[in-house]
């Protein structure tokens, strides 16, 4: 029986630990969206993936469809970015609001971006983003991203009030 390939890039949202080895990945996928994948012995000392799927990392993902879980075959890392709360908070809200596997490139694209160019300002970095995200899944209109800083972060608090978190 063969099984077809998908390679596409990621960025590895929440991370959970499976059986004696194996961890299973939320990864926000360029072409299939929100994706949980496990992998297999990946929390041994030897494993080929240990390194390129880190929480908040821009992978490269092989992944095989599987019944329950996709299920990875490689991965290479792109970008490693370094933990930060202006980081980890609007990821860990792109994982609450993004349900099932619909492409969005546009989101992705948006967040990979944002990640790899990451400014000093790290409030600022964090309410842009998440205005982003917000305006990307439909619950910012595009006039509210050329807000001032305070109506801005009014517009965000809103937008996640209509999501219904």
């Amino acid at each position: 029986m063969s099984y077809h390939i998908y390679t596409t890039d990621g960025i590895v949202l929440n991370v959970w630990p499976k059986n004696e080895s194996d961890r299973i990945y939320s990864i926000l996928t360029r072409d299939f969206g929100l994706i949980r994948a496990r992998a297999l012995g990946v929390r041994k000392e030897a494993s080929k993936l240990r390194g390129s799927l880190e929480p908040f990392c821009l992978s490269k993902v092989s992944l095989v469809r599987g019944k329950e879980y996709w299920r990875t075959t490689s991965a290479e890392s792109v970008q490693s970015i370094s933990f930060s709360p202006a980081i980890a908070r609007p990821l860990v809200l792109l994982s609450k609001l993004v349900q099932g596997e619909s492409p969005n490139p546009e989101l992705f694209d948006t967040v990979s971006k944002a990640l790899i160019s990451k400014g000093p300002d790290e409030e600022l970095f964090e309410i842009h983003l998440v205005s982003q995200i917000l305006y990307h899944l439909g619950y910012m209109k595009k006039e509210d991203l050329e807000l001032d800083k305070k109506s801005l972060v009014k517009a965000i608090n809103e937008g996640i009030q209509a999501s219904h978190l």
